[in-house]
C-alpha cells in the first residue's frame, strides 16, 4: 500500500492535495453526486460514477500508505478543535475499512450496469447512480468521522 503512496507524493500536485486527503474522501463523491443528475443519461452517469468511484479507491489506497508510513491522521474541519467543530480521524483499522468500502464500490459498479439496466427503468437509471454515490459518501463519512454525533449525523 506504500507503493500508492509514495507514487501519490511523486506526482507535482501532491503537496497541495496531501493536507486534505481525509476529507477529499468524503467529499469527492458528494460532489460528484449531483453531475449524474445534470448528465441524464444512463451511460455517461454510470461512466461518470465508475470513474469517481476508482478515484476514491486510489484516495483510500493512499491514506493506507500514508497511514502505515506516519501513524494517525487528524482532520479538524474548518480547524475546529474535537468538541466544537467536526474532525475526521483515520487509523490503520479505518484506512483498511476505507480500502475495503472503495474497493467493493469500485469493483462492483462497472459489473453492476447490466443488472441495472434490467431492474431500474431506462429513464431514471441516472437517478440510481446518484443514489449509489451519496450512499458511497456515507459509508465513507461515517468511517472517517471521530465522534458520535456526526455519526449519527
Amino acid at each position: 500500500m506504500t507503493i500508492f503512496y509514495t507514487y501519490f507524493l511523486s506526482l507535482p500536485f501532491a503537496a497541495a492535495i496531501e493536507p486534505h486527503l481525509p476529507i477529499l474522501q468524503v467529499v469527492v463523491p458528494l460532489l460528484c453526486a449531483p453531475i449524474c443528475v445534470l448528465l441524464r443519461d444512463a451511460k455517461l452517469s454510470w461512466l461518470w460514477a465508475t470513474i469517481v468511484t476508482w478515484i476514491t479507491f486510489f484516495i483510500a489506497l493512499v491514506l493506507l500508505g500514508k497511514v502505515l508510513a506516519s501513524g494517525l491522521i487528524i482532520y479538524e474541519l474548518g480547524s475546529w478543535p474535537a468538541p466544537w467543530g467536526i474532525e475526521y480521524r483515520i487509523d490503520a483499522a479505518n484506512a483498511l475499512v476505507l480500502v475495503i468500502v472503495t474497493a467493493i464500490a469500485a469493483i462492483t459498479l462497472p459489473y453492476a450496469k447490466v443488472s441495472v439496466e434490467k431492474e431500474v427503468a431506462r429513464p431514471r437509471i441516472y437517478l440510481f447512480y446518484l443514489m449509489y454515490m451519496l450512499c458511497l459518501t456515507g459509508l465513507l463519512g461515517i468511517t472517517t468521522t471521530a465522534d458520535a454525533f456526526n455519526l449519527f449525523v
